[in-house]
């Protein structure tokens, strides 16, 4: 290649990497948030643990300026979840559907949920490579955690549109903990017409919450949170009989429960389930029990500061 052609290669090459650098990481995130909430769209995904697949169907569309979309298990007659906007629906065969106010439905990946702002706090955003997934260009964009004993992420992003192909929740040496992978999709101009039956089906309002009370005074305390970690209220209709004290500690993304329960004699314990660890820790007379995504480090030091 002479100096010309030399010259017109690095030029082209530079001129790509200043196009690709254009879009900051924050910026494929944001484009990832607003994908799955402005299209309508048909798509099925599947979760992949180490012991465990599922597999789901997802219908998402925008009608009258609302939200509606509906989460539906392939593999097992589960039950169908319907959010209309800020209300969501637990559907199951000859039962009355469950209703609850919330503006996201759980089993979706939360992280395509939260506010973004809470989540810079948390984590990294770098743009990785381009590969090709299911036929579509996908851009990588890598989360990495500004803190230890929090999961990263790798999502890979439709490359025109922004829309989530796969997300990989790592450990903090790049080993999978769990994969949530789009294994269809089909977008539609206009709502689905499964949505648009269920746009204006009769559903029952949330139940009344009941009158919160707080916990009676304990001699217990949690002396130590992870970095980024608040307590949230937690009210006696939310722990069960057998449970002593409950804390409810969220960094604005994930949440973790810790659990004091009477002795069961029974060693120190320690498994995850995907990314969500659980571990059991005996003291001379309770054991602590913390399960959430975080390591099993973590866990230990939350658990030992239980006093």
């Amino acid at each position: 290649m002479g100096w010309k052609g030399l010259s017109s290669a690095l030029i082209i090459l530079c001129y790509s990497h200043l196009s690709f650098a254009e879009v900051s990481g924050w910026e494929w995130f944001e484009r990832s948030q607003s994908s799955i909430r402005q299209y309508n769209f048909e798509a099925s995904f599947v979760v992949i643990k180490p012991n465990q697949v599922d597999s789901y169907r997802w219908i998402h569309g925008v009608h009258r300026d609302s939200e509606i979309e509906q989460l539906m298990p392939l593999e097992q007659s589960g039950v169908e979840i319907l959010r209309r906007d800020q209300m969501v629906y637990y559907i199951a065969p000859e039962k009355t559907p469950l209703a609850t106010k919330s503006s996201t439905i759980k089993e979706l990946p939360a992280l395509l949920y939260r506010n973004i702002e809470s989540i810079k706090a948390l984590y990294d955003a770098v743009p990785g490579g381009v590969t090709q997934l299911s036929g579509r260009s996908a851009q990588l964009l890598r989360l990495t955690p500004l803190h230890n004993g929090r999961p990263g992420y790798w999502m890979w992003l439709d490359s025109q549109t922004g829309f989530p192909l796969k997300i990989d929740t790592l450990t903090v040496q790049n080993e999978v903990l769990e994969r949530w992978v789009v294994t269809h999709i089909l977008p539609h101009a206009t709502l689905p017409e499964t949505l648009s039956i269920a746009a204006d089906a009769e559903l029952p309002l949330a139940a009344e919450a009941l009158p919160a009370s707080d916990l009676p005074e304990s001699p217990l305390e949690l002396s130590w949170l992870p970095e980024g970690y608040q307590q949230i209220p937690v009210t006696s209709a939310m722990v069960p009989a057998q449970v002593l004290e409950q804390w409810l500690l969220s960094d604005g993304l994930h949440q973790v429960s810790v659990f004091v329960q009477h002795s069961a004699s029974l060693p120190a314990q320690a498994f995850r389930d995907g990314a969500t660890t659980i571990f059991v820790m005996p003291k001379s007379q309770f054991d602590v029990t913390v399960i959430g995504p975080v390591s099993i480090e973590t866990a230990r030091q939350i658990a030992e500061a239980v006093r």
